[in-house]
């Protein structure tokens, strides 16, 4: 297959059109047609049906451009690992999480990873899991640490820990130095929630089990990251309900916590990758650490 026939493919593709593709390509349209049929032609399959100037991609085109991304995108990972060996650098990990597992899990991983003087670049973006998805599914990060993210046929989930809800109360509340605390007492305060347009998540479980005790909720908040509400929360804005792992995060200053323990409301944290992609060797140095670091986590919150 020549790959740079399979660019211009995957750019008419993106592009949405033969001209638009050419114009980004900068060059003309009639050479991409030709290279385009060219490309049919020593394949030997059927990329678009054709009707008048429009082009729609056939099933086999759909799936040669699924895996022609693929493709691309494992022979850049050879070629920047190969200059960075070239270069005595062990590699670069890229990364999608939610800010909290930024302050707690990844640090504890690069710290790790100094002591034991392994030379591995971390680059981390922070984003909600709709954004981390997309940017896996694009090659543009190696791992997502996402939580309650299930049934994606292209994706590979894998559970890394399960911890309790916390929680989080404004300093000088009348449950401040309570070790656990239950729904009931929580019923007139004002709530601050994460979003829940995407899978199940804590929220959506903290409303039911409200409803259940005949509690309607005041949410007055709606977020995507849990630092910024437990900053509302230091500020006496409202209550919020964090994963026990804040507990480990790094410069940050929280509010009390307590235990939420009628019910007791728990949430996993899970790292995706997506299918048939090339494993570098240092995504795979950086996640035989973060095991370490998260078996240490699981035996902390089971005691």
């Amino acid at each position: 297959m020549d790959i740079q026939k399979l660019k211009y493919f995957i750019a008419v593709v993106e592009n949405g059109t033969v001209s638009k593709a050419a114009k980004a390509l900068n060059m003309t349209q009639p050479p991409l047609s030709m290279l385009l049929k060219k490309f049919e032609d020593e394949i030997g399959i059927q990329l678009f049906r054709r009707e008048g100037k429009r082009l729609y991609l056939t099933d086999s085109g759909q799936l040669v451009y699924q895996r022609g991304i693929e493709l691309l995108a494992s022979s850049e990972a050879i070629l920047q690992e190969a200059r960075e060996f070239q270069q005595d650098h062990r590699g670069t990990v890229s990364i999608g999480c939610a800010a909290v597992a930024n302050f707690s899990l990844i640090p504890e991983v690069i710290k790790r990873m100094n002591d034991h003087s392994i030379n591995i670049v971390t680059h981390v973006k922070e984003g909600s899991p709709p954004y981390i998805l997309e940017h896996l599914r694009f090659h543009k990060l190696d791992i997502g640490i996402v939580r309650n993210v299930y049934n994606r046929d292209d994706l590979i989930t894998t559970k890394l820990f399960t911890e309790p809800v916390m929680v989080a109360l404004p300093p000088g509340h009348p449950l401040e130095g309570k070790k656990s605390v239950r729904l009931e007492e929580l019923k007139d305060e004002k709530f601050l929630l994460h979003h829940s347009s995407f899978e199940y998540n804590i929220s959506d479980t903290i409303i039911m089990e409200c409803k259940k005790r005949g509690i309607t909720p005041n949410i007055i908040y709606w977020g995507t990251e849990t630092l910024p509400m437990l900053g509302m929360v230091n500020a006496g804005m409202g209550i919020a309900f964090p994963p026990k792992s804040v507990l480990k995060s790094v410069g940050v200053a929280l509010p009390p916590l307590a235990e939420l323990s009628d019910p007791p409301i728990t949430t996993t944290l899970n790292m995706v990758t997506v299918k048939n992609n090339v494993k570098k060797e240092a995504v795979e140095m950086f996640l035989d650490i973060a095991k370490e670091v998260i078996e240490e986590i699981e035996k902390e919150f089971s005691r």
